[in-house]
């Protein structure tokens, strides 16, 4: 076979999807977990404790409102992202209940990240409270929102809070779920689902997988 030939059948081929996540993948990824936890930990503080109890922070609630732009923006982009990109695919000898179970539990885990943040940025707008991003960056408000009647911001806040705040738990529970489905792949299986994630595994994964 001539080399034209074979070029043509390599280039014909499908593209392999990767082993691991790419750069960009993973501080999508470890940006995003990092910030859910910091915001989820700031809204128990300023909701559950009062002030001069051990776990209430002063700067919580204003500190919840900054930190919950740049996890808006960075979770669009990790869509966006994850759309445009192939990903390493899910162990082949999952089963299909399994393998299906957890392609809907990362699709709510999308949904969650930009979910949350959103319906706080639409809260935030009927109140017309802008945002300063850790006292420096202003995010504006969402026009229309801001330009509604008092009453119809109010009945609009009223209906936002407690979404908000039911998805809030709702997606912790998601990553909870995450977490304990990547240490059963890590312990229990002894597959490679989650050392792909970490930084720095991409050539150990490589040398196994061949």
């Amino acid at each position: 076979m001539s080399e034209d030939a074979t070029a043509t059948q390599e280039a014909q081929r499908p593209e392999r999807p990767p082993l691991h996540y790419s750069r960009a993948a993973m501080l999508f990824h470890w940006s995003i977990a990092a910030l859910i936890l910091v915001e989820f930990a700031f809204a128990l503080s300023f909701t559950r404790f009062n002030p001069g109890e051990t776990w209430y922070f002063r700067a919580a609630y204003r500190m919840h409102m900054s930190a919950g732009m740049p996890l808006l923006a960075l979770s669009v982009s990790c869509v966006a992202w994850r759309l445009l990109h192939a990903y390493p695919p899910l162990p082949r000898d999952m089963l299909a209940v399994t393998r299906a179970l957890a392609k809907i539990a990362h699709t709510l885990l999308y949904v969650f990240i930009v979910a949350v943040p959103a319906t706080g940025w639409a809260i935030l707008s009927v109140r017309n409270s802008p945002v300063r991003i850790f006292g420096r960056l202003n995010w504006p408000n969402i026009a229309f929102l801001t330009h509604m009647t008092y009453d119809e911001r109010v009945r609009f806040n009223d209906l936002l809070l407690p979404i908000h705040a039911k998805l809030s738990y709702i997606g912790i529970g998601l990553v909870a779920l995450h977490l304990a489905a990547a240490l059963y792949h890590h312990f229990w299986r002894g597959d490679d689902v989650l050392v792909r994630m970490l930084p720095g595994t991409g050539s150990r994964i490589t040398l196994r997988q061949d």
